[in-house]
C-alpha cells in the first residue's frame, strides 16, 4: 500500500514473534512499517494510524491477509497462531462486507487483536459489534494496562487472549513488588481467557524474571520482527 504525506510512503510487512516460556515459537503478529521509496525514512503504523483513512486501514488489513495466505502452510505445519490488528473501521467492514468476512474467517489459526482504546470496550458483551466479532473470530486484547478501559470485557469473556501492555510492564518492572503484582494479575484474569501474554520483554534478564510468573507467551525486543523469507529460521532455533 502507498500513502502520501510530505512524500510517498509504502508499506512493508513483518512478523513479530511470540514465544512460550521455553523460548519456543507459538505465534506471530503481522505488523507494518512505512518507508519512503529510497528507504531513508521509516515510520511504524502507530505513528501513521491517526492519518490513515478507513479505506487505507482496510487496504492494509487486506494486504496482511494476502501475506498470510502465502505462508499459511507454515502456520498450519508448525501449529502457530497469527495475529492481525483490528481497528474500528476494519471491524465495521468485516461485519458488513461478505467478501472480506469470508477471506478472513478462512484462516483457522488467525486471531484479531483489539486495543484498549476500541470504542465502547467498557460495555463488554453489550457492545454489539464486539459481541458479533467474538462470535465469529477469536479476539485478543492487545495492550491491557494502558488505563483506557476497565476489565469488564475480559470478565465478559470477549477475548480468547489478553496481552499486557509494554509500558505497563516496563514501568512496574522497576518496583520490588513487580513479581507478586504480576502473579496477582494472572490469578485474577486467567479464568476469564484462554491465556495471558506479556510484552516488553526486551532482554534475557527480563525474560528470566517473567518466565516463572504464569504467563503463557512472551513478546518483545528480545525477538525482533522478521520478513516472510526468514520465518523458517524461527523454528530452527
Amino acid at each position: 500500500m502507498i500513502i502520501s504525506l510530505d512524500e510517498l510512503y509504502h508499506s512493508e510487512l513483518f512478523f513479530l514473534p511470540v514465544m512460550d516460556k521455553n523460548a519456543r515459537l507459538v505465534g506471530l503478529e503481522i505488523i507494518a512499517t512505512f518507508a519512503t521509496e529510497d528507504g531513508a525514512a521509516r515510520m511504524p503504523t502507530e505513528l501513521l494510524a491517526p492519518r490513515l483513512s478507513a479505506e487505507e486501514q482496510c487496504s492494509l488489513f487486506v494486504e496482511k491477509l494476502a501475506l498470510l495466505e502465502t505462508c499459511q502452510h507454515f502456520f498450519i505445519q508448525h501449529k502457530l497462531i497469527a495475529w492481525i490488528n483490528l481497528t474500528p473501521a476494519i471491524s465495521e467492514s468485516l461485519l458488513l462486507d461478505s467478501e472480506l468476512f469470508s477471506r478472513t474467517v478462512r484462516f483457522p489459526f488467525l486471531e484479531l487483536a483489539i486495543s484498549e482504546n476500541y470504542p465502547g470496550l467498557n460495555l463488554g458483551k453489550e457492545n454489539q459489534t464486539l459481541a458479533n466479532l467474538a462470535m465469529h473470530f477469536p479476539l485478543m486484547l492487545a495492550n491491557f494496562g494502558t488505563g483506557e478501559a476497565s476489565t469488564r470485557a475480559i470478565f465478559d469473556a470477549i477475548f480468547r487472549r489478553v496481552m499486557l501492555d509494554k509500558n505497563f510492564i516496563q514501568q512496574r518492572a522497576e518496583m520490588i513488588s513487580f513479581e507478586p503484582f504480576m502473579r496477582a494479575i494472572v490469578s485474577q484474569l486467567s479464568s476469564s481467557c484462554e491465556s495471558l501474554m506479556i510484552t516488553g520483554i526486551d532482554s534475557e534478564a527480563m525474560f528470566t524474571r517473567t518466565a516463572p510468573l504464569g504467563f503463557s507467551a512472551f513478546q518483545g525486543g528480545l525477538w525482533p520482527p522478521v520478513p516472510v523469507n526468514q520465518l523458517i529460521k524461527l523454528v530452527q532455533r
